[in-house]
């Protein structure tokens, strides 16, 4: 049996070099099911204990900024289709001159 104050140990130490906040990655781990490349935004206590079960790693920065300007247009997406649900048409006018 593994020696449970050490892994405490190494998940504070690991959540407390870590910023409030940490954007994670799942790494593909197929006799567990999990599928990889999903982006989540957790907490530093729980990012070291995935981390430390090599589950996830860090997402580098181009991964978060791809994740969030594909939520940013989903999310606008929606807004037109609730629009369009209330018949509301938003038509874009161009400027003369």
């Amino acid at each position: 049996m593994r020696d449970l104050q050490k892994y405490w140990q190494e998940i504070r130490a690991a959540a407390d070099a870590l910023p409030a906040f940490v954007w994670l990655v799942s790494l593909d781990d197929p006799k567990r099911g999990m599928r990889g490349g999903c982006l989540v935004e957790v907490a530093a206590a729980t990012a070291a204990k995935l981390l430390h079960l090599n589950s996830h790693r860090r997402a580098t920065d181009e991964e978060i900024e791809a994740h969030r300007s594909g939520e940013a247009q989903a999310q606008r997406a929606a807004f037109h289709a609730r629009l369009r649900i209330k018949g509301v048409a938003v038509v874009p006018v161009e400027k003369e001159g």
